[in-house]
């Protein structure tokens, strides 16, 4: 077997080590190959690259380099391959594992449509697909291959790809030819609803002001910084533009105008939450903010999955996590929500360690604790704990106290470690801190 070991970049480089049993000297046919681990790209698209032709002698050299090609292509992590006797010949498997990091490609300020352009691209790029590796080798020959059919065309600006924000806290790869562009110098708005139009601006001109100017940037601007603040009062259509440009005339940049429709405001259509219910649902609707029938509020939505996955931690679910998908009707003007609740395992307190203090003062501090032993661990205690401390001045001149968590993942069980500096003396008696009260 031959392999490439794991990289710390994402992109394979071109140099193959070998390290597997020689191969016999003479040639046997090709009677089969196979991959294995291939998500993204097919086994159809992926024979292509290894150039192996079935019922054709190979030698190891083949083998060798057929991987050099699949790693040429710059979408692989980790590459190998195993071979096994068949009909007389040889049947080899490819096991790929493919860089995580791949993106959506889109392009933008070519006079062309998109399907061309990406035809063209198939035909070029090995490999080339709806996602690519945001650099490396795969990167490059895409901005090549634009580099020159953009020349073909009679352009000299140079291609550009960068990665950009494409919503939703996802990314895409953006290429596209190089403009000179003013900077935007300040951006207003007009007929903005029901929000104030000197508070959208405020907010928007410290996230646009000395961006480079371009309709796709302006309304990836918006879309991240201004579309949030209308979804939260509810309106999930909002529209912007069209949007005028006039030159500055106190700075070299462009004063731009965005004029909003709003909309109408959307409520909150199903609500399904996952069965059985991780959490009392009763102390659920003290935090909830997505009910049906209400005004939809994205962002109460998204505080909402917080309180929940903080309110599961502070029960020793450490890794718990809840999550929606949303389905929108704009003709009825609902949004439909499905919620993902992940609890993980349930962690429990195991024991406290004390440092930093003499035998006098740690009982004391033992004696505070309220947290016992096979309780479910509640992530915010200890900090809460210290506070308590601190407040009630229980010890002469504390210059520090911190705290660290030791987890076993194993026993799922958490020691916690509080570790004291400074020329501590205790001040007297104080008042047992109690474990802090769960919100919900």
């Amino acid at each position: 077997m031959i392999c490439l070991p794991r990289c710390a970049a994402v992109l394979l480089p071109a140099a193959v080590v070998l390290a597997a049993p020689l191969f016999a000297e003479d040639a046997f046919p090709l009677r089969a190959v196979e991959f294995e681990g291939n998500r993204h790209f097919s086994a159809e698209a992926l024979a292509k690259i290894v150039r192996l032709e079935i019922g054709a002698p190979v030698r190891k050299s083949d083998f060798n380099a057929a991987l050099r090609h699949l790693s040429e292509t710059g979408v692989f992590e980790r590459l190998e391959y195993k071979y096994a006797p068949l009909e007389g010949g040889y049947r080899v498997t490819f096991v790929v594992e493919e860089t995580p990091e791949l993106f959506p490609v889109r392009f933008d300020g070519f006079d062309a449509p998109d399907e061309e352009i990406r035809q063209m691209l198939a035909a070029r790029v090995p490999l080339f697909g709806d996602r690519v590796p945001p650099t490396g080798p795969m990167a490059a020959a895409i901005g090549n291959a634009l580099q020159g059919w953009w020349k073909q065309r009679g352009n000299d600006s140079k291609v550009e790809g960068r990665l950009v924000p494409a919503g939703n806290e996802r990314f895409a790869m953006l290429f596209g030819p190089r403009r000179e562009t003013s900077r935007i110098a300040f951006v207003r708005f007009s007929n903005t609803g029901s929000l104030s139009a000197l508070e959208l601006q405020r907010k928007f001109n410290q996230a646009a002001m000395g961006e480079a100017y371009g309709e796709a940037r302006l309304r990836e601007l918006l879309h991240h910084n201004v579309r949030p603040l209308y979804a939260e009062a509810g309106y999930m259509n909002v529209k912007f533009c069209p949007c005028e440009t006039a030159p500055d005339p106190d700075t070299e940049g462009l004063l731009v105008q965005v004029r909003v429709e709003q909309g109408e405001i959307y409520t909150v259509g199903e609500v399904a939450w996952p069965q059985p219910m991780p959490v009392d649902p009763r102390n659920l609707s003290k935090v909830n903010r997505i009910v049906s029938g209400g005004t939809v509020n994205m962002t109460g939505a998204y505080e909402t999955m917080a309180a929940i996955a903080e309110s599961m931690k502070r029960q020793g679910f450490m890794q718990a996590e809840a999550t929606f998908e949303t389905a929108i009707d704009h003709e009825a003007k609902l949004v439909h929500f499905d919620v993902a609740i992940a609890p993980g395992a349930q962690y429990t307190f195991s024991r406290l360690i004390v440092r930093g203090l003499d035998i006098l003062s740690e009982p004391t501090v033992r004696k505070r604790w309220g947290m016992q032993a096979g309780a479910p661990f509640d992530i915010r205690y200890p900090a809460y704990f210290l506070d308590r401390v601190k407040a009630d001045a229980m010890f002469e001149n504390l210059k520090g106290a911190t705290w660290r968590m030791d987890i076993d993942e194993n026993r799922k069980t958490v020691d916690v470690a509080l570790v004291f500096s400074g020329n501590e003396r205790r001040k007297g008696p104080a008042p047992i801190v109690e474990k802090p009260e769960i919100p919900f």
